[in-house]
């Protein structure tokens, strides 16, 4: 390397700029983001470690010489070394051309609740709010689904909850409550740790993946944290039961006293002295008959 220094930094230079503008443009042809196009190509414009190996089947059947074997060999390693910078300066490029804009003011000035991530279950809880004449502000960071809600007629907009600018443009004076519905765990503890430090009394509502991490969501601050997993599947065993020929009382009894456990694991998990309220509302509701003829 030290030898043909010039030689290695230029062609590491021209195979990363090729390959970068090849992928760019095959990614924009197949019509994603320019923010997506560029980190993606910065990500994956490294020589591949095939290389390697078809470097010295090259020489083995005298395609190539040794000594231009050693050149690109040293290419490919140096550009390998440096994926993890390409992939820091892709991600920083993509976040300031894709920088995500402020909520409009003329929808922050009045009560609303905000729904951060704006997936099925967003999509539920906005349907609910409607319903009920609660006003509501949806963000998602995918500009897919942004569009298709928007299709189906919800407002949302645009816009990364991750990034620690946008949260900080955030006005919260106006918000009623927090509902958190995005599928990644480790982000809802991260949001539900700021949107606690910032608004001490805002009510929190994160959606959880089990018990164990909505006890880590009480943990950082949550309102309430609901298991998705929870309700669906004490129904689905409700109506199994039920259907291969078990009496419905005993099965409903059996199914409150699981909801009990759960509540004990989540509140141990949590370290809660109290019940939440909605622990309370979902486990003192009693079980509606269906109407017969």
């Amino acid at each position: 390397v030290m030898t043909h220094v010039w030689q290695v930094v230029g062609a590491v230079i021209m195979v990363i700029t090729i390959k970068m503008i090849v992928l760019f443009l095959l990614l924009r042809v197949a019509r994603s983001r320019r923010g997506i196009a560029i980190e993606a190509a910065a990500l994956m414009a490294s020589p591949a470690e095939t290389t390697l190996i078809v470097l010295a089947t090259a020489v083995a059947v005298g395609l190539i010489s040794a000594d231009d074997a050693r050149l690109w060999q040293a290419v490919t390693a140096i550009g390998l070394t440096i994926t993890p910078m390409l992939a820091w300066i892709g991600r920083r490029i993509a976040r300031k051309i894709d920088a995500s804009p402020p909520i409009p003011a003329d929808i922050t000035n009045k009560p609303h609740v905000l729904i951060l991530g704006f997936g099925r279950v967003g999509r539920v809880v906005a349907r609910m709010l409607s319903r009920h004449d609660a006003s509501y502000i949806a963000v998602e960071a995918d500009i897919d689904a942004v569009d298709y809600s928007r299709r189906k007629g919800f407002r949302v907009t645009y816009g990364d909850a991750s990034r620690k600018s946008y949260l900080q443009h955030l006005d919260l004076s106006q918000t009623t409550a927090v509902v958190l519905t995005m599928n990644d765990p480790v982000q809802q503890l991260r949001l539900t740790r700021w949107f606690r430090q910032a608004a001490p009394d805002l009510p929190i509502i994160a959606r959880a993946q089990d018990a164990t991490h909505a006890g880590e969501l009480y943990r950082a601050g949550a309102t309430d944290a609901v298991p998705e997993t929870m309700e669906g599947s004490l129904q689905m065993a409700e109506a199994l039961l039920v259907d291969i020929g078990h009496a419905v009382g005993p099965v409903i009894a059996s199914i409150h006293e699981e909801r009990a456990d759960m509540r004990k694991r989540i509140m141990h998990q949590g370290e809660l002295a109290n019940e939440p309220r909605s622990f309370h509302s979902r486990t003192t509701t009693e079980p509606v008959t269906p109407a017969t003829d």
